[in-house]
């Protein structure tokens, strides 16, 4: 009988990221964003060559309260599993910290978390019921949900 090998036996490892970067108010002070979303997207969508530089933090009261903001200021970029050169695969699970604003009022959305970006970015437990992967801008807003993006 054929013994597997211990890497086969292994489960596929799991780390959960947080990408964290200038964002919101301090964007507002005259600097340009870091590429946080750029980065998240070349790194878990399938083609990484193949993705979209528009992404914003203005959204509408709408947008911002619906399943993909979710009235959190952190977007969950969803899973994905890459394999390393001797075939061990490392499962992801992204998010991205931001700050959101009104496109009304141009603040920040201050919903019932009154903590700074920075202190927002060390918690170690992030929670949204029923918030959906994002996916791109156009996502916001729409039904369905989950839109086909290029």
């Amino acid at each position: 009988m054929a013994r597997k090998s211990a890497v086969d036996l292994s489960p596929v490892r799991t780390f959960n990221v947080a990408v964290v970067g200038l964002s919101g108010t301090e964007r507002e002070k005259g600097v340009a964003g870091v590429g946080k979303s750029c980065l998240i997207n070349r790194f878990v969508r399938p083609n990484a060559d193949d993705y979209n530089t528009d992404h914003i933090s203005i959204l509408s009261q709408s947008d911002f309260a619906g399943r993909v903001v979710n009235n959190d200021h952190f977007l969950y970029w969803g899973e994905t599993v890459h394999t390393n050169d001797d075939g061990v695969d490392f499962r992801f699970h992204v998010i991205e910290q931001t700050e959101f604003s009104d496109d009304s009022s141009f603040q920040s959305f201050r919903i019932g978390k009154t903590e700074p970006y920075f202190k927002r970015c060390a918690a170690t437990r992030l929670q949204s019921a029923e918030k959906l992967a994002y996916i791109c801008k156009n996502q916001l807003g729409q039904l369905p949900f989950f839109v086909h993006c290029t």
